[in-house]
């Protein structure tokens, strides 16, 4: 087993000008060496893939480093970045177990890369655009601890812009299963997510099929597993909202990808009770794909993945507005034109709304 980072004061790592607040000039509070019982501290493995995310990697980094955990294990797995991501990870290698820079598949390969040199008890992924809260890691440590029977646990988080600012909380509700795969609610915000090495060993490693609800399916994937999931009231992470992250940039690839992960789930043997929920599943995700193709000025491809959406499960008519997109896809092209700018003056940029309803899970 490699040895645990001994976690740098604030003091030791490189001074970065013009930055302030956490993670420039503050740090957490050191965790104690042991714990109260004369035991020591569980090793808690974190893994960062990044692929040309200079502009934000160092921020990332450090609110690792400077959680004051006295037995990390901090991977970095970098996919062959040009720009000056390979520079700032050698600021901080000494404080880091390992790191290589190569290309890779993708984010989900990145991950497992790192997943399979973690040697932790505990484990988590932060993207190299998202950064831990002070204290993240011992809240978690914590909880495990009193609930040894917690598999995955996961805690709120904020969202930021490009700049680092607050623009708000997500909200996080408990989780339950069945009503994320019926209605494709993004319940639990990655970042702020760990997990056990037993969850790892039970279901294996993420999907490398998968690019951009690769985190949806690996806690669907626990929690059909029998594991328990359980949430915890602090806010551990920031989801930065950003225009290069992938879930914002890219209108209908996030959507296409999850129906053909509805398509790829219930293909396979489920309890009766989530095998019920197929139709309307696969609905949710056709509605959530149709609201896509819309805001791309896709209007035909639109109208036609409404009505399939509608035809799979009409009880979902009722639901998210699906009413109002099977009346606006019978438009005439310049009517719904006219009708999404309408939208836009009202309630604000689609490509907003959409980022922000996945901001818990943006990549």
């Amino acid at each position: 087993m490699r040895p645990a980072i001994r976690y740098p004061r604030l003091e030791d790592l490189p001074a970065v000008p013009g930055k302030t607040g956490w993670p420039w000039t503050e740090a957490s509070p050191p965790v104690g060496e042991g714990l109260p019982d004369g035991g020591s501290w569980p090793r808690v493995s974190i893994v960062t893939p990044s692929f040309n995310q200079g502009q934000f990697l160092e921020e990332a980094i450090r609110s690792v480093l400077l959680q004051g955990y006295p037995n990390l294990d901090y991977i970095v797995i970098d996919g062959g970045s040009t720009d000056s991501s390979v520079e700032i990870i050698r600021k901080y290698q000494q404080w880091l177990t390992y790191w290589i820079s190569e290309p890779d598949r993708g984010q989900s390969h990145a991950v497992n890369k790192g997943l399979q040199r973690a040697n932790g008890e505990i484990l988590s992924w932060l993207n190299s655009d998202d950064v831990y809260c002070p204290g993240a890691v011992q809240a978690a440590v914590d909880f495990f601890r009193i609930h040894p029977d917690v598999a995955l646990m996961y805690g709120g988080a904020a969202m930021i812009g490009l700049d680092g600012g607050m623009l708000g909380p997500i909200p996080v509700e408990d989780f339950d299963a069945p009503v994320c795969i019926a209605h494709h609610r993004y319940i639990i915000p990655q970042p702020a997510a760990f997990f056990r090495r037993e969850a790892v060993e039970k279901v294996g490693l993420l999907d490398e099929r998968l690019h951009y609800c690769l985190d949806w399916d690996y806690w669907m994937r626990m929690a059909l597993a029998g594991l328990k999931v359980s949430r915890v009231p602090q806010t551990l992470a920031r989801c930065r909202l950003h225009p290069d992250a992938k879930t914002v940039r890219e209108l209908i690839g996030p959507h296409e990808e999850m129906v053909t992960w509805v398509d790829r789930f219930f293909s396979q043997p489920l309890p009766p009770g989530i095998a019920a929920l197929e139709r309307q599943s696969r609905s949710m995700a056709l509605l959530n794909l149709a609201r896509q193709h819309f805001y791309a000025n896709e209007y035909a491809c639109a109208r036609r993945t409404v009505l399939r959406g509608i035809l799979q499960y009409p009880g979902n008519l009722l639901r998210d507005r699906a009413i109002l997109l099977l009346a606006i896809s019978m438009l005439p092209e310049r009517a719904i034109t006219l009708s999404l700018r309408l939208k836009r003056a009202l309630f604000g940029s689609p490509l907003a709304l959409e980022a922000r309803s996945r901001a818990a899970r943006v990549t």
